[in-house]
């Protein structure tokens, strides 16, 4: 998250010094003060420009096309309860699961409101084959949680509900790079989702979007407490932890793990910054018995992708590594901004859905393949 020019800046120059420590200067960034004019949507499977993660040209091409349609029951009709054994995430079935969906835009920040649309969730479930949604409530930000909570739990309140109507999950994610320093906040929030919510398997909890440059016993300490109210509520619903360095060091948390049941950790990875160490990262932590979810993912640069390049084949071993782990993911962003290659809505998109190709944009039409495979 863009918080300042001055913390930009600052964050940039810490960048520069880590290079391939996989430093995120935010994966988040905020609309341009500006509408954009609208742009052409980009065509899959075209060369991409050189970038770390990148080869130069993309060999991956479209697979599906405007008239797929999803069968069968509605996912948590058909999955129904979650649970954690090991590393794995299993339905109530006693089967591992794999969910496949979208993160929302910082709901502050989402002026046409995608997420918050009934519509459009049911037309995702439908047409993309979404199985979760992730509702990203902004913390920080003027006019986010600390400065406005009752417009922000009213947001999170109706992506909860366009779930639940579409039998999809849901990931209630406190959008913050700093919630440590906001712990008696983030409290006091789950614990009224957690008591409102404990009845819906649907819900996910998520407390901790992208830890930036803290310890895991600082993080592990503020998970204690926000775990220990969720679970005064809610003994059941799963809760997915963020983890050290923008939720990319999961291998730190699992050398730790937090006591308690049903409990994952947070992976994140932007495919022209992020490769092959980070997935051994992930290896490690896979090893060390914990069960991780990509919460939020973009086939781009860590910065979500302003300079609109993409490394989808990078992307592709991501996506195709996740499936063989059986790792459920969703997608970076639901939102018609621009330049940013993660935004998968061009301007002037319509908001309840009927999302064909022109309307695509960015990472878009490898995001709408991935989740429907």
């Amino acid at each position: 998250m863009l918080r300042s020019v001055r913390s930009f800046l600052t964050l940039l120059a810490c960048c520069a010094g880590l290079g391939a420590l996989g430093c995120d200067p935010g994966s988040d960034n905020p609309p341009p003060a500006t509408t954009p004019k609208p742009t052409t949507p980009t065509t899959p499977g075209v060369p991409t420009t050189p970038g770390a993660g990148g080869s130069g040209t993309s060999t991956w091409q479209q697979q599906t096309d405007d008239s797929w349609l999803r069968s069968g029951t509605p996912p948590v009709e058909t999955h129904g309860q979650l649970t954690v054994v090991g590393s794995e995430l299993l339905d109530a079935n006693g089967e591992v699961v794999q969910l496949k969906g979208v993160s929302s835009m910082w709901l502050n920040w989402e002026n046409e409101g995608f997420a918050e649309s009934p519509e459009a969730i049911l037309w995702m479930r439908d047409h993309w084959n979404i199985s979760v949604i992730r509702a990203a409530m902004g913390v920080e930000p003027s006019g986010a949680y600390l400065t406005n909570p009752d417009k922000a739990k009213a947001q999170v309140d109706r992506v909860v509900q366009g779930a639940v109507a579409a039998g999809v999950y849901v990931i209630i994610d406190f959008h913050d790079h700093n919630a440590h320093m906001h712990k008696e906040q983030a409290v006091a929030f789950f614990s009224e989702m957690s008591a409102k919510y404990k009845d819906l398997p649907n819900v996910i909890y998520e407390p901790f979007n992208e830890p930036e440059m803290l310890d895991w016993p600082t993080i592990k300490a503020y998970h204690e407490s926000v775990v220990a109210a969720i679970r005064g509520n809610d003994p059941d619903n799963v809760i997915v932890l963020g983890t050290p360095n923008w939720s990319q060091y999961v291998d730190v948390a699992a050398g730790s793990p937090v006591a308690g049941e049903n409990l994952m950790y947070t992976l994140h990875f932007y495919s022209c910054s992020h490769t092959g160490q980070f997935r051994a990262r992930a290896e490690t932590a896979l090893t060390r018995g914990v069960a991780l979810f990509i919460t939020e993912w973009g086939a781009s640069h860590a910065d979500g992708g302003l300079d609109g390049k993409l490394c989808l084949d990078e992307a592709n071993t991501w996506i195709n590594w996740a499936a063989t782990k059986r790792i459920s993911w969703a997608a970076w962003k639901l939102d018609n901004c621009t330049p940013d290659s993660t935004c998968l809505l061009v301007p002037g998109a319509p908001v309840k859905g009927g999302w064909t190709s022109e309307f695509l944009r960015g990472h878009a039409p490898f995001v709408r393949d991935a989740l429907r495979q």
